[in-house]
């Protein structure tokens, strides 16, 4: 059965000078309503290449050419082989304000989770010694926790917290959904300030075992170390999001000008 495309507003809609979004781009849109609809689901394999030339009628090449724009402009796909899988639309999380990821969960009208799979004493490490503004060896606590948006974990969290709050968090629940929600509200400790390095990676065996994902599935890292409203180290943290699950803004501005630390934004972990 051969499916229509939406036509066009106007004959040569090919061409650069048609009138009209060009075929690809049409076919590209009905791709992206199946997903968004569900027809086409996420995690999972579309149709063949000459499958879907031959259910809309078109050249594999105009295919290929919807297909790649999907992924490269609107990061819906991803090629595994082969094979094209269906991806959620990407979530923007701003770094301009310090933000945390279950607050901007919230805004985002999403619930998200947590879920503690490791947690473990010991003592700082020289990068953790640095980060934290701790000496060597000190005692800290080592968390890992997944973050997820409703079914779906999207994020591994690995934390290294000093020893002022170990106690406090050793207390709290293996699913509690915010860590920094409980020592706000109960300890009055607020987050101030934070700073982000962000590069990609890709999953270890850890990371691809509680995220569900192949080994080696490309990664968003961001290392952050933040701090309380009174100075005091709060984390230093390793974050690796799905690569498909959200996309990260930052706001720069001309001659340096940065925050003042009486400006910055009280935010829930």
């Amino acid at each position: 059965m051969t499916s229509r495309l939406p036509a066009a507003a106007a004959s040569g809609r090919d061409r650069p000078n048609a009138v009209g979004p060009p075929r690809f781009r049409r076919l590209a849109n009905e791709i992206e309503a199946r997903i968004t609809d569900g027809r086409y689901p996420v995690d999972t394999a579309l149709p063949s290449e000459t499958a879907l030339a031959r259910e809309f009628g078109v050249a594999r090449s105009t295919v290929r050419q919807a297909l790649e724009e999907l992924e490269s402009e609107r990061m819906l796909l991803s090629q595994r082989g082969a094979r094209w899988y269906a991806h959620e639309p990407t979530r923007p999380q701003s770094l301009s304000v310090l933000r945390s990821f279950g607050q901007w969960a919230l805004a985002a009208g999403l619930e998200p989770t947590g879920r503690t799979v490791r947690l473990s004493r010991g003592r700082a490490t020289s990068l953790e010694a640095r980060e934290l503004g701790l000496h060597r060896l000190d005692p800290v606590l080592r968390i890992v926790r997944v973050r997820a948006l409703g079914e779906r974990p999207v994020m591994v969290k690995r934390t290294t917290f000093p020893e002022w709050l170990a106690a406090i968090i050793e207390e709290l629940p293996l699913d509690v959904r915010s860590i920094m929600e409980v020592v706000e509200d109960k300890h009055g400790v607020w987050l101030a300030h934070a700073e982000h390095r962000i590069q990609a990676v890709s999953a270890g065996s850890l990371d691809s075992r509680l995220l569900r994902l192949p080994r080696t599935a490309p990664l968003l890292q961001v290392i952050r170390t933040a701090r309380a409203a009174d100075g005091r180290a709060f984390e230093y943290s390793d974050d690796r999001y799905v690569a498909s699950a959200v996309a990260f803004s930052v706001v720069n501005t001309a001659g340096g000008h940065t925050m003042r630390d009486g400006d910055a934004v009280r935010h829930r972990l």
